[in-house]
C-alpha cells in the first residue's frame, strides 16, 4: 500500500499540486510571520546587547512616564567620574532631529540626535570618515542617512531640534557594529554640550548616565553611588539595564507574533476545509480504482491508510514549499514596506529549527486530519462498485445532517435573539455564535439545496446553461457547501470585525470627544518647549487664551512617583474650561493645595515598563494630603483642595498645582504643554499657523483638542483594515478551493460533459454553464457569511451596551459582498477553459 499511493500521487501530479496548493499558503503566511518576527526580536535584542555590551553600571532616572521631564542631573556625570574604580562614563542623551531642506520642509522624520560619547569603551558608533564632533556647529550623521541624503565631510546641514532649526557642519560618518545606524531611522550625533543645547535645550540632563569599572570594581563603584547619588536616582547593573532594554524593544515584537500566528492558524483552518473537499471529490473520481483494490484483497484498513499516506506526503511536501514561499513572502513585504519608507527593524528573514518544524507538523497534521473522513469513506467502498461505469455520490442527501444542521440552525438564531432582543444573559452569546458556526457547517448541504431551490424559478428563464448551473449545485450539496464554507468563514470574520469595529470606534470617539476642552495641544518631550516658541503661541492672531503647563516627576517619602502640573490656573481655566467637582480653583491657584482628577481606584499603579518604580496613590478627597520630597530633600505635605472633571484637559494634567507651588516642589522644569482656546471663526487657520510655528522645533508637535478621539479612530481603522488584510487570506484560500473542487469534478464529469456536447450544447455554453456553477457558489458563501457576520455583530453590540448604534456602513459591506462574488468569478476562469476542452468523442470513451 506505501509503493501504491507513493505510485499514485507520481501518477496525479496536478492533483497533487491542486491539494498541496491550500497548505502551501497557510504555511506561507505562517512562516512569514514567525520568520519575520524572529528577524525583528533579533535585531532588537542583539542591538541592545551590542551597544551596550561593555557598560558595567548605569544610572537612571526615577521613571519616564507621561512625557513628563525625568532625567538625570548633568553634574551627577562629574559626580561619577570622581568615584574611585570608574574607569570612564559618558552620559546618554537623546532626542527628536529632522533633517530640513533649502525651504524648511522636513525631509527625514525618524532620524534622532545623541550625544556623542567620548569614552571609546562606551561608544556604540565608530567613525568611518572623518573626525568626532568638537564644539557647536559639528555634526557626525550615520552612514545610511549620509548615503541617502547625499551628504558628505563638509556639508552644511540645516537640522529641526528641539531647541529650534540650526545649520551644522557634518564633520564625520558613523557607523554602528557593521550597520548604517543604531537607530532605525539614522543618527545625528552632537558633541555634549551642543546635544545638552539642542536636544534638553529647557531642561538639561541625561536619559541615563553609562560607566564602565575597573576589572572587579563593580559592586564597590555601585555601593558608593548608592551612598552618594540623590535616592531619586538609580543604580542598577549593566546586566539589568540590558535586560530592561531588551524587553521593552522585544514587548511589540511578542505582541504581534501571536497576532500573525493566529491568523495563521485561521488560514490553515479554512484550508482544511478545501483539502477535506478535495479529497472527497478524489474519492468519489477513484471508486472503480479503489473498489477494485478491494477486490483483489486489499482490506478497508489498507484503503484507509493509502489515502491517509497520500494525506501526509501531499502535507509534509506541501509544508516544506509553504516554507520556502513564507520566506519569498517574507522578503516581498520588506521590499513593499520599504516602497512606503516603513523600514522594519532587521534585515532578511530569521529561520529557526523550531519555526521550520512548527510548519511542518502543523501543514502534515491539519492535511492528515482533513483526509481522514475521506479516507474512513473510502474504506467502506464495496468491491462490488468496480463494476460500476459512473461515480454515485450520495453524499448530502442524509436526514440526519439535515436535521442536526437545521436545529443547531435554529437554536443557534434563537439564542441571539434571546441575548439581543429579550435582554437574556450574555452568557448566552458564546453558545449562540458555536451553534451557528456548527449549523452553517453541518446543515451547509441543507442551505445549499434550498439555495438551489429559490434560484430554480428564476434560472428557468435564464437559459439552458443557468438550468444546469443551477441543478449541478443542487446534485451535491454537500460538496457545493464544503467549497463554500471555506468562503463563508472568511467573509463572516471580516464582516463581524468590520461592523463591530465600526460601531465600537464611532461610540468611543463621541465619549471622548464629550471630554475634549481646549481647541489645540501645543506639547513637547522632556526637552520642554522654547520660551520663544511659547511667546509666539500667545501671540498668534486668532489666539483667545494660551496657557504654557511645566510638569516634572517628582517622588513622595516613600520613594514613589508623582507627576505634578503647574501653571497659572486661572489662564489654564480660560483655555480649557477647567471644572471642578468640590473644592475651588482659587485655592489652587493661591497655592493652598492641589487639584486632582477623582478617578475610580485611584492614581497608583506601576511607573512604566522596564522601571521598578511604583505610582504614588494621591487621595482624591478634600483635605487629605500627600508627600512630596522637595528639591533641598525635605519632605513637604500638600493638602488636596479640589477635585477637577475628569476631561481629556486635566486627565493630561494630573495632579495640578499653581506656578509657585510646582517650582517649590520640584525646582525649575521647562513648558511640556501649551492649552490653546481659539476664536470660535479661526479654529481652522490657528490650527495651520500653529503648525507652520512648530515645523523647525523636532519634537513638539500641535493636536487638536479632541486628539484622543482621533487616535482612537485611527487606531480602529488601522486594526479594522489590518485585521480584515489578514482574513483575506482565508478569501484567498476559498478561491483555491472552488478553483480545485471545479476543476476535479470537470474532470469527474469527463462523460456527462462528452454527453451534453453531443447533444448540442456549444464550446460557450459549456464554459458559461461552469462559470455560472462557480459564481453561485461565491455568492453561496457571500451570503451566508456576509449574513451572519451582520447577524451576530448586531447581536454582540447589543450585548455590550444599548447606547451603541449600529449604524451599518452599507458601502464598505457591499465592497465585502463584492470581493465574495468577484472570488466566484476569478475562480471559474481556469476550470470552465478546462470545460471547454473536452473533445466529445474521448469523453465518451473515459471510464
Amino acid at each position: 500500500m506505501l509503493r501504491y499511493a507513493l505510485t499514485n500521487l507520481r501518477a496525479n501530479v496536478t492533483r497533487l499540486i491542486a491539494t498541496a496548493l491550500a497548505v502551501i499558503i497557510g504555511i506561507g503566511f505562517l512562516a512569514a510571520g514567525l520568520m519575520l518576527t524572529d528577524a525583528m526580536k533579533d535585531a532588537l535584542v542583539g542591538n541592545v546587547d551590542r551597544q551596550y555590551a561593555d557598560v558595567d553600571l548605569v544610572v537612571t532616572p526615577p521613571a519616564d512616564v507621561s512625557g513628563a521631564a525625568s532625567s538625570v542631573p548633568v553634574d551627577v556625570l562629574d559626580q561619577v567620574r570622581a568615584v574611585d574604580g570608574v574607569a570612564g562614563a559618558a552620559g546618554e542623551l537623546t532626542g527628536p532631529v529632522n533633517l530640513l531642506d533649502r525651504s524648511d520642509e522636513v525631509v527625514t522624520s525618524r532620524t534622532s540626535g545623541r550625544a556623542w560619547i567620548d569614552v571609546e569603551r562606551l561608544n556604540p558608533l565608530t567613525i568611518d570618515e572623518g573626525d568626532a564632533p568638537d564644539g557647536a556647529g559639528q555634526v557626525v550623521v550615520d552612514r545610511g542617512t549620509a548615503s541617502d541624503q547625499d551628504l558628505r565631510i563638509g556639508s552644511k546641514v540645516r537640522l529641526s531640534t528641539p531647541a529650534g532649526p540650526d545649520e551644522f557642519e557634518v564633520v564625520g560618518i558613523s557607523s554602528f557594529d557593521g550597520q548604517d545606524s543604531v537607530d532605525d531611522g539614522g543618527t545625528f550625533s552632537f558633541d555634549p554640550s551642543t546635544a545638552q543645547d539642542v536636544l534638553a535645550h529647557e531642561s538639561p540632563g541625561w536619559n541615563d548616565v553609562l560607566i564602565a569599572t575597573d576589572d572587579g570594581a563593580t559592586d564597590r563603584v555601585r555601593t558608593a553611588l548608592r551612598d552618594e547619588l540623590p535616592g531619586s536616582l538609580k543604580v542598577e547593573t549593566g546586566g539589568a539595564f540590558r535586560e530592561d532594554q531588551r524587553e521593552q524593544n522585544a514587548g511589540l515584537v511578542d505582541l504581534l507574533r501571536p497576532l500573525l500566528q493566529g491568523f495563521a492558524y485561521l488560514a490553515l483552518f479554512v484550508a482544511a476545509f478545501v483539502i477535506f473537499n478535495t479529497f472527497s471529490v478524489v474519492v468519489t473520481q477513484r471508486f472503480r480504482e479503489l473498489a477494485l483494490i478491494r477486490a483483489v484483497g486489499g482490506t478497508p484498513a489498507q484503503v484507509r491508510r493509502s489515502l491517509l499516506l497520500e494525506g501526509a506526503v501531499v502535507g509534509f511536501v506541501a509544508s516544506a514549499i509553504g516554507i520556502v514561499f513564507g520566506a519569498a513572502l517574507s522578503f516581498g513585504i520588506q521590499a513593499v514596506l520599504g516602497a512606503f519608507d516603513v523600514k522594519l527593524p532587521g534585515a532578511g528573514v530569521a529561520v529557526r529549527p523550531w519555526t521550520i518544524v512548527l510548519c511542518l507538523v502543523a501543514g502534515t497534521v491539519v492535511t492528515v486530519v482533513s483526509v481522514f473522513v475521506p479516507a474512513f469513506r473510502a474504506g467502506r467502498t464495496k468491491p462490488v462498485e468496480a463494476m460500476r461505469d459512473a461515480a454515485v455520490d450520495h453524499s448530502g442527501t442524509s436526514k440526519a445532517r439535515a436535521v442536526i444542521g437545521g436545529t443547531c440552525l435554529v437554536l443557534s438564531i434563537a439564542l441571539l435573539l434571546a441575548v439581543r432582543v429579550g435582554g437574556v444573559t450574555e452568557w448566552l452569546l458564546l453558545p449562540g455564535a458555536l451553534l451557528l458556526f456548527v449549523g452553517l457547517v453541518v446543515g451547509g448541504p441543507l442551505v445549499a439545496r434550498l439555495f438551489a431551490a429559490v434560484l430554480r424559478a428564476p434560472a428557468r428563464h435564464a437559459g439552458l446553461t443557468a438550468r444546469l448551473a443551477v441543478d449541478n449545485t443542487a446534485r451535491n450539496p454537500k460538496r457545493t457547501a464544503t467549497t463554500a464554507n471555506a468562503l463563508v468563514i472568511g467573509l463572516f470574520l471580516v464582516t463581524l470585525v468590520t461592523v463591530s469595529g465600526d460601531a465600537l470606534k464611532q461610540f468611543t470617539v463621541e465619549q471622548i470627544d464629550k471630554l475634549s476642552s481646549s481647541d489645540f495641544i501645543v506639547a513637547s518631550g522632556a526637552s520642554g518647549i522654547a520660551p520663544d516658541l511659547v511667546e509666539q503661541i500667545q501671540q498668534t492672531k486668532g489666539v483667545a487664551d494660551a496657557a504654557p503647563v511645566r510638569q516634572a516627576v517628582t517622588v513622595d517619602p516613600q520613594g514613589r512617583i508623582v507627576i505634578l502640573s503647574g501653571t497659572d490656573v486661572d489662564l489654564l481655566g480660560r483655555s480649557t474650561g477647567l471644572e471642578v467637582q468640590q473644592g475651588s480653583l482659587e485655592e489652587i491657584a493661591d497655592g493652598s493645595g492641589a487639584g486632582v482628577v477623582a478617578l475610580p481606584g485611584g492614581s497608583g499603579g506601576d511607573a512604566g515598563p522596564g522601571s521598578d518604580a511604583e505610582l504614588a496613590e494621591v487621595p482624591t478627597r478634600i483635605g487629605q494630603s500627600f508627600g512630596v520630597v522637595a528639591p533641598d530633600g525635605t519632605d513637604v505635605e500638600v493638602p488636596v483642595v479640589a477635585t477637577l472633571e475628569p476631561k481629556l484637559d486635566t486627565l493630561l494634567l494630573g495632579t495640578l498645582v499653581s506656578e509657585e507651588r510646582f517650582t517649590e516642589l520640584t525646582g525649575d522644569h521647562p513648558v511640556t504643554q501649551v492649552f490653546v482656546r481659539a476664536d470660535d471663526d479661526q479654529v481652522d487657520a490657528v490650527g495651520v499657523r500653529l503648525n507652520e510655528l512648530v515645523v523647525g522645533h523636532a519634537g513638539t508637535e500641535v493636536v487638536p483638542g479632541n486628539f484622543l478621539g482621533q487616535i482612537v479612530s485611527q487606531v480602529f481603522d488601522f486594526l479594522i483594515n489590518t485585521v480584515n488584510a489578514l482574513l483575506g487570506m482565508s478569501v484567498v484560500i476559498a478561491l483555491v478551493g472552488i478553483v480545485n473542487t471545479l476543476t476535479l469534478s470537470i474532470i469527474e464529469r469527463r462523460r456527462e460533459l462528452g454527453m451534453v456536447r453531443s447533444l448540442g450544447m456549444t464550446r460557450q455554453q459549456v464554459g458559461r454553464m461552469v462559470r455560472m456553477e462557480a459564481v453561485l457558489i461565491g455568492v453561496l458563501g457571500t451570503v451566508i457569511g456576509v449574513g451572519a457576520g451582520l447577524l451576530l455583530g448586531w447581536v454582540v453590540i447589543g450585548s455590550l451596551s444599548a447606547d451603541i448604534d449600529l449604524n451599518v456602513n452599507w458601502a464598505r459591506i457591499g465592497l465585502i459582498a463584492l470581493v465574495g462574488v468577484l472570488a466566484g468569478v476569478l475562480a471559474s476562469i481556469l476550470p470552465a477553459r478546462r470545460a471547454t476542452r473536452v473533445e466529445m468523442v474521448e469523453a465518451m470513451k473515459s471510464t
